[in-house]
């Protein structure tokens, strides 16, 4: 592993730590735990189809006080959580807007206002240092999040479960 990647998983490693997960895994828990723990609200949205070549198939938009993520909606589960832990690579490392991202305005959905956008990065071109860090940043969590410990669930299935493992089995030698 080269000083980068080092680099990016410590950075990773440390934005996600006191990051607990639901299981079964899902990339909307995920965001979900992720905005508890970072104190900013973390919306998933799926882009509308723009086509295109340069269009872009994931869009971080950080707003005041919160952040957006927009992801393509006609691809594998797979590639959508890719984009988005991409996106979110992007909001870890604190990545700034740049010359590119001007370009980006014109893609956007009509529901966002250009004058409420403090931060706006797309996942379209991997040659810029930003792209290919958030690229290499969005597997390492993708590495990192498995071995994320479980939050305690309190749905009412789980906590069946729970009751029933408890039941199954008792104390043995009770002192």
């Amino acid at each position: 592993m080269n000083e980068r990647e080092v680099r990016l998983k410590r950075t990773c490693k440390e934005a996600l730590d006191g990051v607990r997960l639901q299981r079964p895994f899902t990339i909307e828990s995920f965001c979900d735990a992720l905005s508890t723990q970072r104190g900013r609200r973390i919306v998933l949205r799926e882009m509308p189809d723009i086509g295109g070549l340069a269009a872009p198939c994931g869009l971080w938009v950080a707003f005041q006080n919160e952040d957006h993520i927009w992801h393509v909606k006609a691809t594998s589960q797979r590639h959508r959580n890719q984009v988005i832990l991409h996106e979110i690579a992007h909001m870890l490392l604190d990545h700034q807007s740049d010359a590119g991202s001007s370009s980006l305005l014109a893609v956007l959905p009509p529901e966002i206002a250009p004058a409420r956008i403090r931060r706006l990065l797309g996942r379209t071109d991997y040659s810029a240092e930003q792209e290919h860090d958030a690229e290499l940043a969005g597997s390492i969590l993708d590495e990192i999040i498995d071995g994320l410990p479980t939050a305690r669930s309190t749905s009412r299935d789980c906590l069946f479960t729970r009751v029933d493992e408890a039941m199954a089995h008792p104390r043995r030698h009770r002192g």
